[in-house]
């Protein structure tokens, strides 16, 4: 074995160690050894690199079976960090809404840049401040508008943000790893995290003006289809005249949103719709249009919900941290 094999094979056991830590956060050295099948000489000598490095730090606790005290490793919550970026429309502005998380969910910092027009650039300065601000930012996700598939951004309504290549412009720029999600479908899976009673959930937004989105997380698995164009409303069978007419009046609003919902309750049968509308008032202004299109029992709960962002972050807070979770795992 070549010095080169020993330091790759050294890299994928320290990988495992830090694996071991994002699943059980507190371990002895012999839970450890158990949990990576590493020898406890192996174990040793790699937490004395992470405790050296502050990756990882112990407490003297006492052992509940056998009362004895010994070291508990965990990971240091602040020496990996993520930053999550949301993008979204509102009134003819666009707000950018970043936090900064450490391992343990705490948001260590947060702010918005409102804008008329979002460029590359915008998300260029975001990511440059946080970076200069805190050190081990491990991973980037950003969470806009429109169908995203292979990186690349479509169907937009964010001007000179169509067909951009975000996912290539961020990854040749930074060494983080980088994450992109559709707006609606980041702000399902914030939705079905927070509303925990729930296995089959859909998040639906409706702007004031312009087309709407549905995010769909059914069984814990986000639905996303063939090509990530799952829940774009545009492209049911009404023409889009119909749909923009119909947002100008508030009886048109709730014919246009109960007809989702019935779409939505043939196709996927939830338990729960969330909807952001601002031209929907509450809830419980679908009940009779929806009452006269399908029986009460098959039909869904109905929420009115208010700010798309909170979902949005803690859904892109969930991938983020994923993804990092991922990274060591993967690479067992």
């Amino acid at each position: 074995m070549n010095m080169s094999d020993t330091k790759t094979l050294r890299q994928k056991n320290r990988d495992k160690i830090l694996a071991a830590f994002m699943e059980h956060e507190l371990c002895t050295k012999n839970q450890l050894a158990l949990a990576t099948g590493l020898s406890l000489t192996t174990v040793n000598s790699i937490l004395n690199e992470l405790l050296k490095s502050s990756e990882v730090l112990f407490e003297d606790m006492e052992n509940p079976v056998s009362k004895e005290i010994m070291p508990y490793y965990y990971l240091n919550n602040d020496f990996s960090r993520f930053l999550s970026i949301s993008i979204n429309k509102e009134y003819r502005r666009v707000h950018l809404i970043y936090r900064v998380y450490n391992l343990s969910d705490e948001v260590i910092y947060s702010d918005e840049v409102i804008k008329k027009i979002v460029k590359i650039n915008d998300i260029y300065d975001i990511i440059n401040i946080v970076n200069s601000k805190f050190d081990n930012i491990k991973v980037i996700g950003v969470s806009v508008p429109g169908i995203i598939n292979d990186g690349k951004v479509t169907s937009t309504g964010l001007i000179n943000f169509n067909d951009i290549e975000l996912y290539s412009l961020l990854k040749n720029k930074y060494s983080q790893k980088i994450v992109l999600g559709n707006d609606v479908n980041t702000a399902a899976i914030g939705f079905y995290l927070t509303e925990k009673n729930y296995e089959n959930v859909c998040l639906l937004y409706q702007p004031g003006e312009g087309y709407g989105g549905v995010g769909t997380v059914i069984n814990g698995q986000l639905i996303t289809g063939k090509t990530n164009c799952a829940g774009e409303i545009q492209y049911l069978p009404l023409s889009n005249e119909d749909q923009l007419k119909l947002l100008q009046t508030p009886h048109g609003t709730i014919e246009l949103l109960s007809k989702i919902v019935v779409c939505l309750t043939a196709i996927v049968n939830p338990e729960i719709v969330a909807i952001s509308c601002t031209n929907l008032e509450k809830a419980s202004d679908l009940d009779e249009t929806l009452e006269s299109m399908v029986p009460a029992k098959y039909l869904p709960k109905i929420k009115k919900v208010t700010n798309l962002n909170d979902y949005i972050l803690v859904g892109l807070q969930f991938i983020c941290k994923e993804v990092l979770k991922n990274n060591f795992i993967n690479k067992k």
